[in-house]
């Protein structure tokens, strides 16, 4: 249930606000819901790879995937016309490892407070 919140949540608010708040949505719903850490991460990791490769191809195949040939020729790919697909990879890559650790770190600080409170209760 963490990967659609984090998906729709990271969706509406880039197009208001900077790229990085994916990473205080994911650190904050996974602070909220995650149940492990894995499950954070994997959710963190889903949700963002999936918003930026869905919404690197939404601007990318109108315009015939020439900027993303381009930037796939800046990194030095063999020149075909495929290097959009590995752009797009790395992009979204990119965009889940942030989510990803945002969201295990996340879980991890509520983890500590709940560790805390057991220690001074105990």
């Amino acid at each position: 249930m963490l990967l659609p919140i984090i998906f729709v949540i990271s969706l509406i608010l880039q197009f208001l606000l900077p790229w990085w708040i994916i990473s205080p949505v994911a650190f904050g719903l996974a602070f909220w819901k995650a149940k492990t850490g894995r499950y954070g991460f994997s959710a963190g990791f889903t949700a963002i790879f999936l918003l930026w490769s869905i919404m690197g191809l939404v601007r990318s195949i109108p315009n015939e995937n020439r900027l993303a040939n381009r930037v796939g020729e800046m990194l030095m790919l063999p020149p075909n016309s495929f290097n959009w697909i590995i752009v797009l990879l790395i992009t979204g890559i990119i965009g889940g490892l942030v989510g990803g650790i945002s969201a295990l770190a996340g879980f991890y600080i509520r983890e500590s407070f709940n560790t805390r409170k057991a220690l001074i209760n105990s």
